[in-house]
């Protein structure tokens, strides 16, 4: 037997060797061709426990069972747990009892908190190496849903889920408590404080943190209910149909029903796992219908008010009441905003008193870090100089109670603007858009662009508005409040309600561009006169009005106000809406558009609007109702002698006329169109009109005589260049060539369409040309080919929730 000494330099070279490969003492056992208890036993001897092998720990799948393992290595290093706690920095004792209980696990601490679960591992006492304190502290992350190495799901569905706040700090136990909350199956959690607390935010990164997203891998829907902010909240109907566009839901489908709504709502959850995010609700009648009554789902409610009518309705809620940041929590994130540079130098207690003042609410210390760093440079200003002027008082988000003021912060910033982004502030605020571009901007503050490019800026900078990637700004529903509260104060009434017609005109004016640039063969509309100051966006091409349309077109749905101008809104917002699939949303603006019209005394607003509504309903086969509305705009178009409007309602009674299946009277519709178009000189209405006789034609039987019409039609809209007018031509004469059994030529026209719908980035046109094609390589015997087709355009349908699925599948499952 070796000397002591050697046998203790010997199992301590054994010791790190196995420790640097990773080796445990089987593989050491297999190696020497001893047994592994004899390796465990020489390095005992010599003081030295073997490392962990990976996966040592993968065992230790709950709190209970980490802190059994625990007090078992407190009990082989011959130390109390009371000598353990003193002999180790940071620790209690009564802290290491919770952890060998299996309680009060805690997560990884943020900003430069000490670690105690690390420190207590790093004790020498334990004589655990590094590689044994990382996957330990994997375990604790896996228990506290914090790891690093959860499976995400690949496919994640949270498109409308917010992106996560960079600055987000602390909330460690309020991020526990919503773990647990899964732990427990919990179907409703309340989360609930004053604004600017960080609801929206906590719950953001909870719902985006691997543990939850492994927890619900069917995704995460997210809706705001707007239930503080400047208009009127979300009612429980119109967000639960919200809701259903999200889960994919088949506008076509919804019910009008509520109840029946109710149900296809609950149906469409069941089976699934997600997370529903209903953030800033109003009241209890407004979240109720939204709630998941599927097992495997969670409800995440936020709002301002306690919303205790769930407590009884839903029994077994979690509720989280979320308070103002931990001094500890509020002083990191300062020092995190404010940066090294500017606080290298500054006093624990300095930055913790502004946090303080403050309120230590996330909103006052992100806009008092801007405002700081903006206008007070730390070496000019001291920050406990800046902290003793910072006088808080005045308006508070609570009515009676100053503890929670806000606005103060907010109207210091606001005074250390510019005048001229002090104003941009008050203007811009008293608009409802979800987000903007600086054009609308400069409009709304009757500003040249590059003034407002300066403006929006110094806002953003002093973090009164955020800014995203594509360069658009948003406020905070907290800060337009208090933009828009500033605006009462300093602004006349005439001023403010000219700020808000600058906003709704640049719209106006921007949407008639836009669609005549995307639709150049569309009958355009006579805008009614804009008011001084507004800089109208002018587009050169397809994809910038597309994509202004798509960017802008939530504004222009909740902006459209005045009455006189709402049809107006609804003349290029019904057909965005009714590409999307929003039909729902289509046929409200309608209505709306119909009721303001009828309010202004507006006749052709009237008319229009009667268009308006009566297109959703052929749709989804409400010949009746649609017949109803366009008789009385075809009475009013005659009334004002309107030729346009008249030629307008005759294509939309030629489609109700085709729905029904009378392709004759529909033909007769189109031709009286076309007489009228041509008499008044209007090529698109022609083209158009051109293209619905070719159809009709062949649809008699009439294919030989379909063509002549068609290739007119495409040569007005090749010399308009509406290529999506174009596009419906070419599937039109496609289908023509198929009527007549030329299956080449059809092919070839479909797929010229076809390329042309994928190129315009239209989907629903792609596919029923695909399904189109289809057909064609199955009447010409190509099976192999027609199934390709149509499984290209069922994935597209299938997509687009279209039920136009349903057909396409039928011909992929039957029979040969």
């Amino acid at each position: 037997m070796p000397p002591p000494d050697t046998a203790a330099r010997l199992a301590a070279w054994l010791a790190a060797h196995m420790e640097h490969h990773r080796l445990s003492p089987d593989d050491v056992a297999r190696e020497l061709r001893v047994g592994a208890r004899q390796v465990r036993d020489w390095l005992a001897a010599a003081g030295h426990r073997p490392p962990a092998a990976a996966g040592e720990f993968d065992h230790l799948d709950t709190p209970v069972k980490l802190g059994a393992w625990l007090r078992a290595r407190i009990a082989d290093s011959g130390l109390t747990v009371r000598e353990l706690a003193s002999s180790t920095e940071h620790v209690s004792m009564s802290t290491v009892y919770n952890w060998l209980k299996g309680e009060h696990l805690p997560a990884p601490p943020a900003a430069d908190e000490p670690d105690r679960f690390d420190l207590l591992l790093s004790n020498p006492a334990l004589g655990l190496g590094t590689h044994q304190r990382v996957q330990l502290d994997e375990v604790r992350r896996r228990l506290t849903g914090t790891s690093l190495h959860v499976e995400d799901p690949a496919t994640w569905d949270a498109r409308t889920l917010p992106a996560a706040n960079r600055s987000f700090t602390g909330r460690r136990t309020a991020l526990r408590r919503l773990d647990r909350a899964l732990a427990d199956r919990a179907a409703l959690v309340l989360l609930t404080g004053i604004g600017g607390v960080g609801k929206t935010a906590l719950a953001v990164q909870w719902a985006r943190s691997p543990l939850t997203r492994a927890t619900y891998p069917d995704g995460c829907l997210h809706l705001d209910l707007h239930g503080y902010s400047a208009g009127s909240p979300v009612d429980a109907a119109t967000a639960r149909v919200r809701l259903l566009y999200q889960l994919g839901a088949d506008p076509r489908r919804i019910p009008s029903d509520p109840e029946a709504q109710g149900a296809l709502y609950q149906r469409m959850l069941a089976d699934r796992r997600i997370l529903i995010v209903l953030d800033n609700a109003h009241g209890e009648p407004q979240v109720r219908p939204l709630l998941p009554a599927a097992p495997g789902c969670l409800a995440l409610v936020t709002g301002r008010g306690r919303l205790t009518g769930l407590d009884v309705t839903s029994p077994g809620l979690v509720r989280l009441d979320l308070d103002v940041l931990a001094a500890a929590e509020a002083t990191a994130l300062l020092r995190d905003l404010l940066g090294r540079l500017a606080t290298k130098d500054v006093a624990d207690a300095d930055v913790q008193a502004l946090a303080d003042r403050c309120g230590r609410l996330p909103l006052a210390i992100q806009i008092a870090a801007a405002d700081y760093l903006t206008h007070h440079h730390p070496r000019r200003t001291a920050l406990a100089d800046y902290t003793a002027a910072l006088a808080l008082g005045a308006l508070a988000t609570g009515p009676d109670d100053p503890a929670t003021a806000v606005t103060p912060t907010l109207d210091h910033s606001h005074r250390h603007l510019s005048s001229g982004a002090q104003r941009a502030y008050r203007l811009l605020g008293l608009h409802r858009a979800p987000d903007f571009a600086p054009a609308w901007a400069a409009s709304v503050v009757a500003e040249p662009l590059d003034r407002a490019r300066l403006l929006l800026s110094e806002l953003a900078q002093a973090n009164l508005l955020t800014v995203d990637d594509r360069g658009r700004y948003a406020f905070h529903d907290l800060l337009r409040e208090h933009a828009a509260a500033l605006a009462e104060r300093h602004e006349t009434a005439e001023d403010r309600r000219a700020a808000i017609g600058r906003g709704l005109d640049h719209w106006r004016a921007g949407g008639f561009a836009a669609t005549m640039a995307a639709e150049p063969g569309r009958d355009p509309i006579t805008l009614h006169p804009l008011a001084s100051g507004v800089a109208p966006e002018v587009f050169h091409d397809y994809e910038t009005a597309a994509r202004w349309i798509d960017e802008e077109l939530e504004g222009i749905v909740a902006g459209a106000g005045f009455d006189a101008d709402v049809w107006q809104f609804a003349w290029t917002a019904a057909n965005a809406l009714g590409d999307r699939g929003q039909w729902n949303r289509q046929t409200e603006l309608a209505h709306r558009s119909l009721d303001a019209s009828r309010r202004a005394g507006d006749a052709e607003g009237i008319a229009r609007s009667h268009r308006f509504v009566a297109h959703p309903a052929i749709r989804d086969g409400r010949v009746d109702e649609a017949r109803s509305h366009l008789r009385r705009a075809l009475d009013l178009h005659r009334e004002g002698a309107d030729a346009a409007g008249q030629a307008a309602v005759l294509h939309s009674l030629a489609a109700i006329e085709e729905h029904v299946g009378d392709y004759a009277a529909a033909l007769a519709c189109a031709e009286t169109a076309l007489a009228i178009n041509r008499e008044r000189g209007f090529l698109g209405g022609e083209g158009r009109a051109l293209n619905e006789i070719g159809w009709h034609l062949a649809h008699l039987g009439r294919a030989a005589e379909a063509v002549e019409p068609c290739l007119q039609a495409l040569a007005v809209f090749e010399q308009l260049g509406d290529r999506g007018k174009a596009a419906l031509t070419l599937d039109t004469l496609g289908y023509i060539h198929h009527a007549r059994g030329e299956h080449d030529a059809a092919i070839a026209e479909y797929r010229r369409a076809n390329a042309e719908f994928r190129a315009l980035g239209r989907p629903f046109e792609t596919a029923g040309t695909l399904d189109r094609i289809g057909d064609v390589h199955a009447d010409a015997g190509d099976r192999t080919a027609a199934r390709a087709a149509w499984s290209e355009s069922l994935a597209l349908f299938e997509e687009l929730g279209h039920t136009a699925a349903d057909d396409v599948r039928a011909k992929l499952d039957a029979p040969g």
